[in-house]
């Protein structure tokens, strides 16, 4: 089954490559396909989710990029939108004013955001999206990691 499958996957792949032939013939390569493809799906259909993925990954590698694309960009957009939120309108450190976006991060000011971190929300895109999803709850800031670094040292949290 696993040596057909990769048969079918690279007859895919060369059904893709249409350069130089005539519109007619690329008419009739993108039918056939489509076809190919139906037969591949019914094949992954009982894989797990992160199995059929991979092939559709590796059988449309531009597809994939593109989507990885989009999404970078829309959890730096959102990153931006948090940040910007709870530095108090600025996209900046609100103790030091520091505006290197890749150096800001949402801080929870009672503390205890590894734990909340480890229980619900595992990526930091995961947890800039449930902010915006919540409607921006309070108790959150936004800070350098340099001053975060400075608070968790005075507070003791480091342990």
């Amino acid at each position: 089954m696993k040596k057909e499958l990769e048969e079918m996957l690279v007859t895919y792949k060369r059904l893709v490559e249409t350069v130089g032939i005539s519109s007619a013939e690329k008419v009739f390569l993108y039918k056939q396909r489509q076809d190919l493809w139906g037969q591949i799906r019914q094949i992954i259909k009982e894989h797990p989710k992160s199995i059929q993925m991979a092939i559709y990954r590796s059988a449309h590698p531009e597809r994939a990029f593109a989507q990885w694309l989009r999404q970078r960009d829309k959890n730096r957009n959102r990153k931006v939108e948090v940040l910007t939120h709870y530095g108090g309108g600025k996209l900046a450190c609100i103790k030091c004013g520091y505006t290197n976006v890749s150096a800001l991060s949402i801080d929870h000011i009672e503390g205890g955001g590894n734990k909340q971190r480890k229980s619900t929300l595992r990526a930091s895109s995961s947890f800039y999206r449930w902010l915006k999803s919540e409607g921006y709850p309070s108790g959150y800031q936004t800070l350098c990691m340099n001053c975060q670094f400075v608070k968790r040292f005075e507070r003791e949290e480091h342990h």
